[in-house]
């Protein structure tokens, strides 16, 4: 996969901040295989709009959580999930 990068996604319902390893193409396959495990999201995505992709870091402190790979942010929510895709960080923690 590619280096990070920071995408800002319109989902119809909201902005969406989304760091992880993903290129322009994979981006909404990413997104939407990540925020469709989160209570607070999956049921407002009403849409994809990519706003800005960037290349990045993670955002701290979650950069420093052991084995962070992805972020997603949104509604004041943030989840972390490792390389394996699992959460290592929920909405509820």
């Amino acid at each position: 996969m590619s280096k990070c990068k920071r995408a800002v996604i319109d989902y119809g319902c909201g902005i969406a901040e989304f760091w992880g390893s993903f290129t322009k193409a994979s981006v909404e396959r990413q997104f939407m295989r990540h925020a469709n495990q989160c209570f607070g999201i999956r049921k407002s995505i009403m849409g994809f709009e990519l706003k800005s992709i960037e290349p990045s870091v993670l955002p701290e402190p979650w950069c420093l959580m052991t084995g962070a790979a992805t972020v997603l942010k949104h509604s004041g929510d943030i989840i972390v999930w490792n390389e394996a895709g699992d959460k290592i960080k929920s909405e509820f923690d």
